[in-house]
């Protein structure tokens, strides 16, 4: 009886477009408060975990799951919520920007601005980072591929497209003659040349 009358009362809440709601009792002490604020920082999906001690747990445990979908999206700087988007990212050199990712930039441009959601993002670190702690006389397209495929970050063992092209550019024959034939950021990157098959 409490659990449906607690449910009623948030729909209420809900559906009258309320930005935040507190559901009490007939002794004043809130059962629950349900922060709207898309992507905030104040939406953390605690209220939810804290209300599930209490008679309210079910809606507690609502409430925390929107929390969780809001600060999904305040890690991706503010998108929607729950939205795997980035703000695109830029060409230009940044602080931080280490040799491999300033010469993504110069030479892949159109590819990296491609790269804007977290899965394409965390493949790229993962791979690199994996890459880096190979020997590096065993980098080579096999070893590249493993660690591409091992970071794939719906653990499908495949890449997002957008990370492969990320890559694919990355392991390219550089257009510049002064290259001596050699990729475009392959050594910046893994520390040698990988030409992928």
């Amino acid at each position: 009886m409490a659990r449906a009358w607690t449910y009623g009362v948030l729909a209420g809440c809900f559906s009258a477009g309320v930005v935040a709601c507190t559901v009490s009792v007939n002794d004043d002490a809130p059962i629950d408060s349900i922060d709207g604020a898309s992507g905030g920082t104040s939406v953390s999906g605690s209220s939810g975990s804290s209300a599930g001690s209490s008679s309210g747990g079910s809606s507690g445990s609502a409430a925390g799951q929107g929390g969780a979908a809001g600060s999904m999206s305040m890690v991706e700087n503010g998108g929607g919520a729950g939205s795997s988007s980035i703000p695109t990212p830029v060409c230009t050199a940044e602080s931080g920007d280490d040799a491999c990712l300033t010469c993504i930039k110069q030479q892949c441009c159109t590819q990296w601005q491609a790269c804007n959601d977290v899965g394409c993002q965390t493949e790229r670190e993962d791979t690199l980072t994996c890459v880096s702690m190979l020997d590096m006389a065993d980098v080579d397209s096999d070893t590249f591929g493993e660690c591409l495929s091992g970071s794939s970050y719906d653990m499908s063992d495949l890449p997002q497209d957008n990370t492969y092209d990320v890559f694919r550019c990355i392991a390219e024959v550089s257009p510049d003659p002064d290259a001596g034939g050699g990729t475009r950021c392959g050594t910046q990157c893994f520390g040698t040349d990988v030409f992928l098959d």
